[in-house]
């Protein structure tokens, strides 16, 4: 398994993310969305999770066909983390942080995020740019689905983190991070680990 990995600006971006990585097949609990905590952005997030909930049950009394992130974006759930604050997050990050209790304890998002086989530093770049507002997300996938996956998040506008942090380091922000091994992944069995992690909009 490998994991493909990106940041989006908004919630609308990721919705065509989640949808196409479900239409090559993927699962739900093979998809992780974290949205961050902008003030501004929050109601978005809770209107839109309140929204497709609707349309979910709606649809099924219809007996009608539904879209394909319809229902991973009914599951979105509200999380406090610390050091992040309140967090959006769906799909199987959402199953491991509410059911592991990872939120309070080993590591936050930044444990979670080693579980996908991201180094320290990547995994701090990824909790700071949820902190600034942006919209994680990453599939658990087969070597064969990556190119298609990556496809699908760069044709949608996808953030490289590493990119972003230079913007950061030109207003000041330094790197967080310890330098030891303080930080771990906790292993859960909801997460596999993969042999691999991808940026989904790599380096040229």
């Amino acid at each position: 398994m490998k994991t493909v990995a990106a940041i989006f600006p908004s919630l609308m971006e990721a919705e065509h993310v989640v949808s196409d990585l479900k239409n090559l097949g993927i699962p739900s609990q093979g998809i992780h969305l974290v949205a961050g905590n902008d003030d501004s952005r929050r109601g978005e997030y809770i209107q839109k999770a309140q929204f497709e909930e609707t349309r979910t049950g709606l649809a099924a009394a219809a007996g009608a066909s539904i879209g394909a992130s319809v229902g991973f974006f009914a599951g979105l759930v509200m999380l406090a983390i610390p050091g992040v604050g309140p967090i959006i997050a769906g799909g199987a990050i959402a199953t491991v942080l509410t059911g592991m209790g990872i939120g309070a304890a080993g590591g936050g998002l930044i444990g979670a995020f080693a579980n996908m086989g991201m180094s320290h530093e990547e995994a701090h770049l990824y909790e700071e740019a949820v902190r600034r507002g942006k919209v994680f997300v990453a599939a658990q996938v087969s070597d064969d689905m990556e190119p298609d996956v990556i496809r699908v998040m760069d044709a949608h506008g996808a953030l490289d983190v590493k990119d972003e942090a230079e913007t950061w380091r030109a207003t000041g922000w330094t790197h967080p991070y310890p330098n030891d091994s303080s930080i771990t992944a906790s292993q859960p069995a909801d997460l596999i680990p993969p042999e691999t992690y991808t940026h989904a909009h790599p380096h040229p």
